[in-house]
Formats: C-alpha cells, sequence, structure tokens
C-alpha cells in the first residue's frame, strides 16, 4: 500500500509549500473555496500578487478580446483596411517625417 501511495507523495513534495498544505488537510477541508483561500489569501504577499497578477493578465485579456471584437465589428472601416486599400504601395521618400520646430523667439535675446 506504501508503494502505492509513494509516487503521489513525490508529487506534492514538488508542489509549492502553501499550495501542498491546503490539498493535505483533509479532515477541514470545504472544497475548492478552501484551496483557494489558502492559496491565495493565506498570506498578505500572495494576497497582494494574486490582485497584481489578476489585475495585469485580466488588463491583457480584457483589452484583447474587446479589440478583437471591435475589429470583427469594424471590418473594412478602420485606418488599417482603408489605407492599404487605396494606396497600396505608396512612391519611395513620401513617409511622413517628423519636423523639428525651431523656437526663435526674438524677445529673449535682448
Amino acid at each position: 500500500m506504501l508503494r502505492r501511495l509513494a509516487p503521489g507523495m513525490r508529487r506534492m513534495r514538488a508542489m509549492p509549500a502553501p499550495l501542498r498544505r491546503a490539498l493535505s488537510s483533509n479532515k477541514d477541508a470545504k472544497g475548492l473555496q478552501e484551496v483557494i483561500y489558502k492559496v491565495f489569501m493565506g498570506s498578505n504577499i500572495a494576497y497582494s500578487s494574486a490582485v497584481i497578477g489578476v489585475a495585469i493578465f485580466g488588463g491583457m485579456a480584457y483589452d484583447s478580446t474587446f479589440e478583437a471584437m471591435w475589429k470583427a465589428n469594424n471590418r473594412g472601416k478602420l485606418f488599417e483596411d482603408v489605407i492599404e486599400q487605396r494606396f497600396p504601395n505608396p512612391p519611395e521618400g513620401t513617409e511622413e517625417e517628423e519636423e523639428e520646430e525651431d523656437d526663435d523667439d526674438d524677445d529673449d535675446d535682448e
């Protein structure tokens, strides 16, 4: 019987400590809520890291989802689509260059 449990114990040792503690407490485990609470809200640094991670990756997912929806709904009307249709091969040397503005204020030179 111990030989059957040994591979599982090796896997448990490879897990991070908070996750291992959360999964090993069978006597009062209440399911997924208990595991999430122990892993992500067990300490201040874990909670802060989870909030920052969810904010970063959730924001990226939100942005890419709605950007894709916007492009799908406005296909053919966007600048990228229109400029390629009207001007497929712009001549060389017609790229816009940034102009430097010289502030020649003669009032300062007295």
